[in-house]
């Protein structure tokens, strides 16, 4: 049978290409009109939706963030699952890229860093190619200073903007409609759990920061905002009970994020 998704190798090692099939998404001229009328409100509300996404027939095409090193080092594989890329970072080429040029993104330096995971983030002022360019080389060859080899995706494909009423994983679900938007993260969710069985072999562990995503790859135990602000989301990724999964709060929430953050990796170090 046909997937509604389908996934290939991208020439940025940063990415993969996408493609969701809209005669099987939408299989009458109705929900196809009226999912193309919402494209056209999604497209418009946001200047990088327009480049980061192509309506070419029945297929809609797009890119989206997906960052796992090949190169083992003999550190902890860590795999951090987020819901859905920006589009601002898909266009730009990495994971949480700045909103204005020579600017660091918090996530880089106020959580990855004060985490234990270092020299991931650079001073004021490096363009924002530049920073980028080096935070990959960096990732891809782990010359960084932590305890874990860092791996980095999404668990909904499709971007969005990072906020409004078409933005997250919530301005997603808006436009594909929640039909569409649950089978979609079936097929998401099966990427993720084949990828994360590949990496997080034989002693790693991954950690989400989004209700879906942990609702889609949690063996036990449903998506709680107060658990996971409180670090209790522990549990296992569905179909292999050996790879344990963690529920960090969403990395808006920074504060209780990071020091929940901080509490997997200090009990992974032990």
């Amino acid at each position: 049978m046909e997937n509604l998704l389908t996934f290939s190798l991208s020439d940025n090692p940063v990415q993969i290409n996408c493609e969701l099939n809209l005669k099987k998404a939408y299989p009458t001229s109705r929900a196809r009109e009226d999912f193309e009328e919402k494209l056209k409100r999604f497209l418009c509300s946001d200047v990088d939706n327009c480049i980061v996404y192509e309506l070419d027939g029945d297929r809609l095409r797009y890119k989206t963030e997906h960052l796992i090193p090949n190169k083992m080092n003999g550190r902890t594989p860590l795999l951090l699952i987020f819901g859905n890329p920006a589009s601002c970072s898909i266009t730009s080429g990495m994971f949480f890229s700045p909103e204005k040029d020579g600017r660091e993104n918090r996530f880089w330096e106020h959580l990855l860093g004060k985490s234990g995971i270092k020299d991931l983030s650079f001073e004021k002022g490096v363009a924002t190619s530049v920073r980028n360019e080096k935070r990959l080389h960096r990732l891809m060859t782990g010359e960084y200073e932590s305890d874990f080899r860092v791996g980095l995706c999404v668990f909904i494909s499709m971007p969005s903007s990072a906020g409004g009423p078409w933005g997250g994983v919530a301005g997603i679900r808006k436009l594909l409609g929640k039909h569409v938007f649950d089978q979609v993260a079936k097929e998401e969710r099966e990427r993720i759990l084949e990828e994360a069985a590949r990496f997080l072999q034989p002693n790693g562990f991954g950690v989400t920061f989004q209700k879906d995503a942990w609702n889609g790859l949690s063996s036990s135990g449903k998506y709680k905002l107060e658990r996971a602000k409180a670090g209790r989301l522990k549990s296992t990724i569905k179909g292999h009970s050996e790879i344990p999964l963690f529920g960090a709060p969403p990395t808006r929430l920074l504060g209780p994020c990071r020091r929940v953050l901080q509490g997997f990796l200090q009990g992974a170090d032990r």
